[in-house]
């Protein structure tokens, strides 16, 4: 549940942050203080009362024909942490797209959005890798607050498992040390996958550089 929680949150807050990402570049002003506004306010709200928030709004009703639950909650607030601070990364990575690059490309007759397409953002994104792999290892980590509305996640089962018996007390430290393993074993397993992605972008990036001075 808490891979499932993180990869939701990362998935479609990437995709939400790439449109924000782009609206800051934006020339109207309208729309980049709207990109400004939704990364500032959803950064600046703990993860834990944005949870609570978004549950008081959404929780156990009916939206569009669908049941809300208490994962759709978790998910919504998780998407909305998640695509801000996100937002925030590509934002930066967009700036550090070197202007001849662009130039070059739009003197080759690309259009606005091939540029943006093919040039910035897949040069953003290798910029960008390191820190957005350690965004979704932090954000896999606080899933674990998903459990002051219940939802099942790993932390819960463990409180469910030790439920309220002053005689449990002495598991108490054993099994929440499984569980803080356990959340190590999965953060170190994508920390050491974020790397070897990034391995494979230099190397490509160290063939490209080397064609181009052959």
């Amino acid at each position: 549940m808490s891979i499932v929680l993180a990869a939701a949150g990362l998935g479609v807050g990437f995709a939400v942050a790439v449109v924000l990402g782009s609206a800051h570049q934006a020339r109207q002003r309208p729309v980049r203080w709207l990109a400004e506004s939704y990364v500032h306010v959803f950064r600046g709200v703990p993860l834990v009362l944005m949870i609570l928030l978004v549950h008081q709004l959404i929780g156990e009703r009916r939206i569009l024909g669908f049941d809300a639950t208490p994962f759709s909650s978790a998910v919504v607030a998780l998407i909305l942490y998640s695509s801000a601070y996100q937002a925030d990364i590509i934002r930066t990575g967009m700036r550090s797209v070197p202007t001849g690059i662009v130039d070059s490309a739009r003197l080759a007759g690309s259009s606005s959005w091939q540029v943006y397409r093919l040039v910035k953002l897949p040069y953003s994104l290798r910029v960008m890798q390191p820190a957005l792999s350690g965004q979704g290892i932090t954000l896999f980590k606080d899933t674990s607050v998903v459990v002051i509305i219940g939802v099942a996640d790993l932390t819960t089962t463990a409180r469910i498992v030790l439920g309220g018996d002053v005689g449990n007390t002495s598991y108490w430290v054993a099994t929440y040390l499984v569980v803080g393993l356990l959340y190590f074993v999965v953060a170190f397993g994508l920390s050491r996958l974020a790397l070897r992605v990034e391995g494979r972008f230099r190397a490509g990036d160290l063939v490209h550089s080397l064609a181009d001075t052959g």
